[in-house]
C-alpha cells in the first residue's frame, strides 16, 4: 500500500517550499514550520489541516524530525540544497540554484495551500530561537513539553 502522507517524495516537496519561502533556516525551523503548516487550523492559522483533522501526538514530532532529516539529505545529495554554517544559528539550508528552478515548476493545490499557510506560520514565528518555539508551539498543540 503507497503511503499517502509524509512519504520521502512529500516530505522533499514541503521542505523545498519551506525553503523557497524562507532564506537561510534551521533544521528545527524547518520541523516548526513544516508541523505549523500540515496542522494550521490546530495552530490557528488555516481553516483546515492540511492532512485532515486527527490527534496530533508528541511522538509525531520526533518521526517528522527524522523525516525532514531524510528529505535533507536527499536534497543535499543531488545538490537542490546547501547547508551553510553560521556561528550563531548552527547549520542552516537553503535551496541551491538548480532547486529553486524545481521548486519553482511545482503548482498545484496541495502546493499552493501549503505555501498559503507556510507564509502566515512565517509571520507567527517570527525569529524566536528553539526553546521559545517549541514553547508556542506546545502550547498551539495544547500539551505540555518539558
Amino acid at each position: 500500500m503507497m503511503k499517502l502522507f509524509n512519504s520521502r517524495f512529500e516530505l522533499v516537496l514541503r521542505v523545498m517550499l519551506i525553503l523557497k519561502n524562507s532564506d537561510k533556516i534551521t533544521k528545527s525551523e524547518i520541523l516548526a514550520l513544516d508541523l505549523m503548516s500540515t496542522y494550521g487550523k490546530s495552530c490557528k492559522i488555516a481553516n483546515e489541516n492540511l492532512h485532515g483533522n486527527n490527534q496530533f501526538d508528541i511522538s509525531e514530532v520526533a518521526i517528522r524530525k527524522e523525516l525532514i532529516d531524510q528529505a535533507i539529505a536527499y536534497l543535499r545529495l543531488y545538490e537542490l540544497v546547501e547547508e551553510l554554517y553560521d556561528s550563531s544559528l548552527g547549520y542552516t539550508y537553503r535551496l541551491t540554484n538548480n532547486g529553486r528552478k524545481i521548486i519553482d515548476q511545482v503548482n498545484n493545490d496541495y502546493a499552493d495551500s501549503y505555501q498559503k499557510t507556510l507564509r502566515k506560520a512565517i509571520e507567527l514565528i517570527g525569529k524566536r530561537d528553539n526553546e521559545q518555539l517549541f514553547s508556542m508551539l506546545s502550547k498551539q498543540f495544547g500539551m505540555e513539553v518539558e
